[in-house]
């Protein structure tokens, strides 16, 4: 089930106005646990007037002949039935046919798969543009998932999966084994949740440390592993490989990082990467993926359920890393990673599209 819907309120879509005369209209949106969307919207300032909501499979054709839906602007949410769950559907909205906002569910809800969530509907600073939908998504592992949900990929139209565990996770977990997605693995030690959780149920890892180890974890991952961060950015270059999904064990840890810059190699703002990282404590499910804790000490399950956590000092700290080390962000982009302008703009013109006003 979609949760907590008054949380909703942190993660609105913003889109600016184009226009003195046009609102700002902010819009959320979500697939609950039966594939059907809710849609929740603000107008500041408050208009009178009707929103139609059309869909389609294809975020970049989304026709305005027929609705699938219709409100009163003022009702500031409805629920669309969607009649095939197993497809991926994109939403254009209209206010008094008017002004248009172009929304997706941003979490989709794929049986054995957590934290599943779209990297689309992100404003590109600057411009009049923002990442597409449909194109990337990040994820908690995918392995052993039943041909249902391998199916339910195939509908969204993956064909890369970007697997960055380890070598022991893999063997613990193997990777989906399917023709139709091609796995790219690209191991990442450091963040490898595994060797961690082992050390707090042996009591050797203290929960007062648990903060300055993810910390220290995600400056290492920085500065030890560009040439896999460039592998990847050079796979992302190739369109044909597209749609792509990046995973490791919970789609915070390496898979938060590796998002960060994509999102900021975007123009994607300082708020909207962090608030992306923070969803992971909407879509993961942190009592699920500890139950084997129960038995153990109360602060050793305050531990674990840290690990799983995304604050917001985890991801801070590899931004302050990078800092330290080369200025700024987009710096380490280019001479740390060893992305070109070229590249970048390659790569914005994969992902990013105009937002329709």
């Amino acid at each position: 089930m979609y949760k907590n819907l008054l949380s909703w309120l942190t993660i609105l879509l913003v889109f600016p106005s184009c226009t003195d005369s046009r609102p700002n209209i902010l819009v959320a949106c979500e697939e609950n646990n039966i594939g059907n969307c809710i849609i929740k919207w603000e107008t500041n300032p408050a208009i009178d007037g009707q929103v139609k909501v059309y869909a389609s499979t294809s975020p970049d054709l989304i026709p305005e002949s027929s609705p699938v839906a219709m409100a009163n602007i003022s009702d500031g949410k409805m629920t669309i039935i969607t009649e095939d769950p197993t497809q991926r559907y994109y939403y254009l909205m209209t206010f008094n046919s008017k002004y248009r906002t172009e929304v997706a569910p941003r979490n989709i809800n794929i049986t054995g798969i957590q934290n599943f969530r779209d990297l689309g509907g992100y404003k590109s600073s600057g411009t009049r543009k923002e990442t597409r939908w449909g194109m990337i998504y990040r994820s908690a592992q995918i392995d052993s998932i039943p041909p249902c949900a391998r199916q339910e990929l195939a509908n969204i139209g993956i064909r890369t999966i970007i697997d960055l565990r380890s070598e022991r996770e893999y063997r613990n977990n193997p990777p989906l084994n399917d023709k139709r997605f091609k796995i790219l693995h690209i191991p990442i030690l450091t963040g490898n949740l595994e060797n961690i959780l082992i050390g707090i149920q042996q009591k050797k890892i203290k929960t007062d440390t648990i903060n300055r180890l993810i910390q220290q974890t995600n400056r290492e991952l920085v500065t030890n592993y560009k040439s896999q961060f460039k592998q990847i950015f050079t796979y992302l270059l190739n369109p044909n490989h597209y749609p792509v999904v990046i995973h490791c064990t919970s789609g915070k840890g390496r898979t938060g990082v590796v998002s960060a810059l994509l999102l900021a190699s975007l123009g994607i703002n300082e708020e909207d990467i962090m608030e992306d990282y923070r969803l992971s404590n909407y879509y993961f499910d942190i009592v699920k993926a500890s139950k084997f804790a129960y038995n153990l000490p109360t602060n050793s399950q305050e531990a674990i359920t840290t690990i799983y956590s995304a604050k917001e000092d985890f991801l801070n700290a590899a931004k302050e890393q990078i800092e330290m080390e080369y200025g700024n962000v987009q710096t380490y982009l280019k001479k740390g990673i060893g992305l070109s302008n070229e590249e970048i703009k390659q790569l914005r013109s994969i992902l990013l599209t105009n937002i329709r006003y």
